[in-house]
C-alpha cells in the first residue's frame, strides 16, 4: 500500500503543478487566489484530456491554471443550469405517481405492497419495504418540518401519498415507479408519451445526474453510468462506451415536450454559456455532435 501523500501549502501546490505536470501559472497571485476557491484535487480534474500523448503526467502546451479554472466555471453553471431543468421535471413526475396511485388505491394505498409488484434489490432486500423504511427514517429527520409536525400531531402520524412523496429522494421515487404493477406503469409513462421500459431508463438516467449536480461533482467530461434509451431519431448519440451528458439533455428535452417554455428557457441559456466559454471547451468531453444546436432545437 503506498503512502499517502503530504499536505501541501497553496505555494507548493502551485510548484508542483509547474514542474511536475507543466500547468502554466502567469499570475502568481491569482493562482493562489484560484486555489484558495477551489480545491486542488477539484481543479485537477479538469485537466483529464488535455495532458500529452508523449507524457501523460504533463500538461499540452498553452494550458494554464486559469484555463482549468474557467473549465470549473463553466461546469458549475452548468450544473445549476441541468439542475433546475431536472428538479421541474422530477416535481411533476412526482405530483403525477402521488396523483394516479392516491386515486386508484387510496391515500394511504402505497403503503400496501399488495398495490405493487415484488421485487428485491440484488442484496435480497425487499424494494417496497426498503422504500417505506426510508420515508419513515426520513419523517423522523424531518420532525421539525411544519408539514410533518402537522400530520404527526393532527393525524397520528398519517401521511397521505401525496404528502408522504415530498419526503421520497428521487431515488426512491424511482424505485417506486420501477414496482409498481405494469398497468399503472403504462398510464405514467403515457403521460410522456413513451412506454415504462423508457420512463425506467431515462428517469434512472436523471436520477443520477440529479445526484452529481446536487453534490457539486462533474459532469463535464464524465463518463455516466446510466445510459439512457434513446428513440430511433435520436439513436446515433447513444454510446454506452463513452456515456456522457448529451443524451441525458435529450431525454430532458423529451419529457418537456409540454412545457415548451421551460426547454426554451435552458436552450437558450445552454448556448449563452457555451458561447461565453467557447475559449475552453471541448464539446466532444460532454458527448455533443457538431450539430448540437440543431439537433436540440428540433
Amino acid at each position: 500500500m503506498k503512502p499517502l501523500k503530504k499536505a501541501l501549502t497553496y505555494e507548493q501546490q502551485i510548484e508542483h503543478l509547474k514542474s511536475s505536470h507543466g500547468l502554466e501559472i502567469p499570475n502568481l497571485d491569482s493562482a493562489l487566489n484560484i486555489l484558495k476557491r477551489v480545491n486542488y484535487y477539484r481543479l485537477s480534474a479538469y485537466g483529464i484530456g488535455l495532458k500529452k500523448d508523449s507524457d501523460p503526467e504533463m500538461f499540452q502546451d498553452g494550458i494554464s491554471i486559469d484555463y482549468l479554472f474557467d473549465l470549473y466555471s463553466f461546469d458549475s453553471s452548468f450544473r445549476s443550469l441541468v439542475l433546475h431543468t431536472v428538479e421541474q421535471i422530477e416535481i411533476q413526475l412526482r405530483t403525477q405517481i402521488a396523483y394516479y396511485l392516491s386515486l386508484k388505491y387510496g391515500a394511504e394505498g402505497y403503503l400496501n405492497p399488495d398495490y405493487f409488484i415484488t421485487k428485491v434489490k440484488k442484496d435480497g432486500t425487499d424494494i417496497h419495504s426498503s422504500v417505506i423504511a426510508s420515508f419513515r427514517n426520513e419523517c423522523k429527520r424531518q420532525n421539525k418540518v411544519p408539514f410533518v409536525i402537522h400530520h404527526n400531531e393532527q393525524y397520528g402520524g398519517h401521511f397521505p401519498l401525496w404528502v408522504a412523496i415530498e419526503l421520497f429522494s428521487f431515488g426512491n421515487l424511482s424505485s417506486l415507479l420501477d414496482i409498481m404493477k405494469d398497468e399503472d406503469k403504462k398510464q405514467i409513462a403515457a403521460l410522456y408519451n413513451t412506454e415504462p421500459k423508457y420512463l425506467k431508463s431515462w428517469v434512472l438516467s436523471l436520477v443520477e445526474v440529479r445526484n452529481i449536480c446536487a453534490h457539486y461533482s462533474r459532469l463535464y467530461n464524465m463518463p455516466l453510468k446510466q445510459t439512457p434509451f434513446l428513440y430511433s431519431e435520436y439513436r446515433e448519440f447513444r454510446n454506452e462506451r463513452i456515456n456522457k451528458i448529451f443524451p441525458v439533455l435529450l431525454v430532458i428535452k423529451r419529457m418537456l415536450a409540454d412545457n415548451q417554455e421551460l426547454w426554451d428557457s435552458f436552450f437558450i441559456d445552454l448556448c449563452s454559456l457555451i458561447k461565453d466559454y467557447s475559449n475552453v471547451l471541448n464539446l466532444s468531453f460532454i458527448g455533443f455532435p457538431t450539430n448540437w444546436k440543431s439537433v436540440l432545437s428540433k
